[in-house]
């Protein structure tokens, strides 16, 4: 099995999770790779590496907003209370995401 082929099963080999709850309009932005002091605005990973996959469980509709600091033309919607998993095509390094609704309680898994 080649690298690129491991890296597409199992991630950049590092893994961490944050929980976090936000209202409506406001944003969080994960930092994958870097590392630094988390915040309410802020949450840092410390992965070394860009993650090979991102995935996230929100509570209720929510979005993405940014992708490695560029900011989509139309956001991204996420479904809630199921895993949005993403394992192809991005090496994560940041994503921030914004809840529609008050309370919204967000996991953001990378690896």
């Amino acid at each position: 099995m080649s690298q690129i082929e491991q890296f597409a099963l199992i991630g950049n080999g590092r893994q961490n999770n944050k929980v976090f709850t936000i209202d409506s309009g406001e944003s969080v932005t994960c930092y994958l790779k870097a590392s630094g002091s988390d915040t309410a605005t802020a949450k840092y990973y410390d992965l070394k590496s860009a993650a090979m996959k991102c995935a996230i469980l929100n509570t209720a509709i929510a979005t993405i907003t940014h992708i490695n600091g560029h900011e989509l033309d139309s956001p991204l919607t996420l479904g809630n209370l199921n895993w949005n998993t993403f394992s192809i095509g991005i090496r994560w390094t940041k994503i921030t995401v914004r809840a529609d609704t008050d309370n919204t309680r967000f996991e953001v898994l990378a690896y």
